[in-house]
């Protein structure tokens, strides 16, 4: 079974709601384990994780503090041949996403897809762009099988 992990921070309760998205589309490919928390109480799951999709608001430009931080310490454990993804929410400008997925990418992951960005609180189509972004995730570990 393949191991989708689900990591976000949320200040408002609006990238909340876009990681249980993401975690519904994951929990929609047969044969994988998803598990969703945020980003202080899901670090150690990431080394038995085959997919880790990661979200932050974008606070200043930046990814929240807690999300810096955990990307800070992805170099500490393997991540070559993980795929993953990224998404967030914003107010004003939204580069969380990208600054998220560029860093998996420079960790070795392969990103799939484009970064999920909405702006405030996510409407039907950002939802429903979370769920595509977890079902690709799994899909291409699932398949990578």
């Amino acid at each position: 079974m393949s191991k989708v992990l689900v990591l976000y921070d949320t200040r408002t309760g609006n990238t909340g709601r876009m990681a249980r998205a993401v975690a519904d589309g994951a929990k929609l490919v047969q044969g994988t384990e998803v598990v969703l928390k945020k980003v202080g109480e899901g670090s150690g799951e990431l080394a038995a994780a085959d997919a880790i999709v990661l979200g932050s608001p974008t606070h200043n430009t930046q990814p929240s503090r807690a999300m810096r931080s955990f990307l800070s310490s992805l170099g500490n454990i393997p991540m070559q041949g993980k795929v993953g993804g990224a998404f967030g929410s914003y107010g004003w400008s939204g580069e969380a996403p990208e600054i998220i997925a560029q860093a998996l990418r420079n960790q070795g992951v392969q990103v799939i897809g484009e970064a999920v960005r909405a702006r405030k609180t996510p409407g039907t189509s950002d939802l429903s762009k979370c769920r595509d972004l977890g079902r690709a995730v799994a899909e291409s570990v699932v398949t990578a099988e």
